[in-house]
């Protein structure tokens, strides 16, 4: 009786895997330019091809990695608010059994540490928050109220517009100008002491104004 042929189960080669590689790699490389350029330019302010020579990569890949640049512009702002979703998720679950301003403490510094970190999602939201659109809608829809709910249920008190932008404004905005604060000040904005003490401070007057708002 013949011994049946064993055949040895399939496997991706290295053949294989290189332009599997080489795609995700071309795909980061132009999320990274794309992330950059809608952040500092805008969406409307930015071509395609702008896009592909700042990634150094060939013409075209936009289109065939992404199909649109709607497509691509919403894949960038996914990507760049999960990560802001991920450090959330980090604390949120450690807010619940501690009082009001310790919550708020840690909140706070998650939030004025990420945008130190990817100062692309302030300077983003400057860009399209400043006129109404499908971008802004897309946003506001996906992250931002539901985001907004999450932190106010977190912490136990509502959030409302002041509190709202008093912690962007104040927790955000100086890394998107760290130039300027280096010129003026001296002062590297993205260096661990500056980021530990603007966290402090942030939170000290967030919490002054959430217990004006749950005292009401």
């Amino acid at each position: 009786m013949p011994v049946a042929e064993i055949v040895p189960a399939k496997s991706d080669s290295p053949r294989r895997r290189a332009p599997q590689k080489r795609a995700e790699e071309t795909r980061e490389l132009l999320l990274d330019a794309g992330t950059e350029l809608f952040s500092s330019i805008g969406f409307d302010g930015v071509s395609v091809r702008t896009i592909e020579s700042h990634a150094g990569v060939q013409r075209g890949l936009v289109a065939y990695h992404f199909d649109t640049k709607e497509a691509f512009w919403k894949q960038a702002v996914d990507r760049v608010f999960a990560q802001l979703v991920e450090r959330f998720s980090q604390v949120i679950d450690l807010m619940e059994s501690l009082p009001l301003r310790e919550r708020l403490k840690l909140y706070v510094t998650m939030f004025v540490r990420f945008s130190a970190e990817v100062p692309q999602l302030n300077r983003l939201m400057v860009q399209e928050g400043k006129a109404p659109s499908w971008r802004m809608d897309y946003i506001a829809e996906k992250y931002i109220i539901p985001m907004q709910a999450d932190t106010s249920k977190a912490l136990g008190v509502d959030i409302d517009p002041h509190g709202f932008y008093l912690l962007v404004g104040a927790g955000a905005f100086v890394f998107s100008v760290e130039h300027e604060c280096k010129k003026v000040f001296g002062i590297d904005p993205r260096s661990d002491e500056f980021i530990t003490e603007h966290a402090a401070i942030v939170a000290d007057v967030m919490a002054s104004r959430l217990e004006a708002v749950a005292s009401k």
